[in-house]
């Protein structure tokens, strides 16, 4: 069950009234709330107009697996969701991925808009803390153009962000309260949800071969005359415009004949034209706590 607070409820309406199409960057630290209040304005303004929501969130990710950014588009109800779109981070944390994390944020907002989104709804990682935690906001805002930022403060926090957009014209600023009733999960609770994760989109996996030969290479590409280490690290295999068709787990790789053999959900080899090297290792075998590393 969702709480709603006054500044929710009128923070919707604005946007289900708009004239024009709305862009909204919601921003706060972990556990502020911005996951629930993104449902909430994705969910209440489909009523009035097609509303894209963008998940940013690649530890807690909500559209795809954990790894991944995902953007699906919401029509008037009763009409189901579309396609989901997933960019692979190949990372469960923006750190050492800053460039893959905005780019990724980017396409999805632009394919939103491919699709006439009336409202895209932006969910962003929580990484905003620090010299680093600001700047790397600062730049996803400045790249990505919200017409609105919506900041979840506990005080002040955030202050030093949003001095950089108040005086833009074009942009509005609210600061919303972060709700009591906001669920705080602990480290152990976050990693657990993304095993859960992991768990449930390989459930249906099997081993395949894929060729490698014609198609694009991106990522950590690993030297393939020399595979040692490989083994378990995680891959997404992309269309043309290099959003995600499937992820898949290294088994082995053929140097010789220079394919990739691995464990994935069905999907059409024939659709590829690239594949990411991500920077995670997964074990779906092993104990609770221990499924993810960052290197074999």
């Amino acid at each position: 069950m969702i709480i709603v607070g006054e500044e929710w409820e009128e923070l919707a309406a604005a946007l289900s009234q708009a004239d024009a199409p709305q862009r909204v960057y919601v921003v706060g630290a972990t556990n502020s709330g911005k996951t629930t209040l993104c449902r909430y304005l994705a969910d209440e303004t489909a009523t009035h107009t097609r509303t894209a929501y963008v998940d940013c969130d690649t530890g807690q990710s909500r559209i795809g697996p954990p790894t991944t950014e995902g953007m699906v588009v919401h029509s008037r109800p009763p009409d189901p969701p579309g396609r989901a779109y997933l960019r692979f981070v190949g990372s469960t944390s923006p750190g050492g991925h800053f460039l893959q994390t905005l780019t990724g944020a980017k396409r999805l907002v632009e394919k939103a808009a491919e699709l006439s989104a009336g409202a895209t709804i932006i969910d962003s990682p929580g990484l905003v803390f620090g010299g680093v935690g600001v700047e790397f906001q600062f730049q996803m805002i400045d790249l990505l153009r919200p017409t609105q930022i919506v900041a979840l403060q506990h005080g002040r926090e955030l202050e030093r962000l949003l001095a950089n957009f108040a005086r833009h014209p074009e942009v509005a600023v609210r600061r919303i309260p972060v709700s009591p009733a906001a669920v705080a999960r602990t480290v152990t609770e976050r990693r657990r949800y993304r095993e859960e994760r992991f768990t449930a989109y390989f459930a249906d996996g099997l081993s395949q071969e894929i060729p490698l030969r014609g198609l694009g290479l991106q990522g950590r590409v690993p030297d393939l005359k020399d595979p040692h280490g490989v083994e378990r690290r995680l891959v997404s295999f992309n269309d043309p415009e290099n959003f995600a068709l499937a992820l898949g787990i290294v088994e082995e790789i053929h140097p010789r004949r220079r394919a990739l053999t691995v464990f994935a959900p069905p999907f059409d080899p024939a659709a590829v034209a690239s594949v990411r090297f991500g920077s995670l290792y997964l074990d779906l075998d092993a104990d609770p706590g221990s499924m993810e590393s960052s290197r074999p």
